[in-house]
C-alpha cells in the first residue's frame, strides 16, 4: 500500500514537472518550489524526462519509416 501511494504521489509530481516542462520551465524547480526534498523532485524530474524522451524517440522512429516508406514507394529503396 505505502508503494503504491508513493507511486501515484510521484506519478502526480512527474505530471507537474512535464508541465512546466512544456511551458519551457524548470520541472524540477517546480516540483521542489510546491516543498518537495530534492531527491523526490529529481526522480519525478526523470520520470517526466524520459517520457518526453521516450516521446521524441517515437517521432523519430515515425520519420524513418516514413522516410523509409516514401522510398520504397518512388522504387529507391
Amino acid at each position: 500500500m505505502i508503494n503504491r501511494t508513493r507511486e501515484e504521489v510521484l506519478d502526480e509530481l512527474a505530471k507537474v514537472a512535464a508541465e512546466a516542462m512544456a511551458r519551457g520551465e524548470d520541472g524540477m524547480k517546480a516540483v521542489e518550489d510546491m516543498g518537495v526534498p530534492t531527491s523526490i523532485a529529481a526522480e519525478a524530474w526523470v520520470i517526466a524526462d524520459r517520457a518526453e524522451a521516450k516521446r521524441w524517440w517515437q517521432r523519430v522512429e515515425r520519420t524513418i519509416d516514413g522516410e523509409v516508406i516514401r522510398k520504397a514507394i518512388g522504387g529507391k529503396a
